[in-house]
């Protein structure tokens, strides 16, 4: 079970507590001394990392930025579902939301399409309603 996402929204705050309570895994066993270090580099690195992509998304258009939170609620989602149904049923979920998410972006692309076809075959049909059509 892969959190990683997770820790993305702890606060600066408070990685110092959770670097507390790391520390209390390790003397009461509960974690692993790699597990230990692999949360130390976590929460040493985290800010630095945190900063970067904060000067990276504010050079991005806004729609690119909308198109990454898309993908970061995915990910967010799919952690929170991990942690109650397991991680093959969570990987299905995000698959198959991701896949709604395509479909609606594509829906939403090719929308103004469908309405001009709509005006199109309304003008159409009163046009040959009226009589004025090459009919007999």
């Amino acid at each position: 079970m892969r959190l990683g996402i997770l820790w993305a929204f702890l606060p600066e705050e408070l990685l110092a507590l959770a670097l507390v309570v790391a520390v209390f895994g390790v003397m009461l066993g509960l974690l692993s001394g790699r597990a230990f270090f692999g949360l130390l580099a976590l929460i040493m690195f985290l800010p630095i990392v945190a900063a970067a992509i904060e000067a990276i998304l504010g050079e991005l258009p806004p729609w690119v930025s909308l198109l990454v939170l898309a993908f970061v609620g995915v990910a967010l989602l799919q952690g929170l579902v991990a942690l109650f149904l397991g991680s093959q049923a969570a990987a299905t979920m995000a698959g198959n939301l991701a896949a709604d998410l395509v479909r609606l972006a594509l829906r939403l692309m090719f929308f103004p399409l469908r309405v001009v076809g709509w005006a199109a075959r309304a003008a159409l049909a009163g046009f040959f309603l009226n009589g004025r059509g090459g009919g007999r």
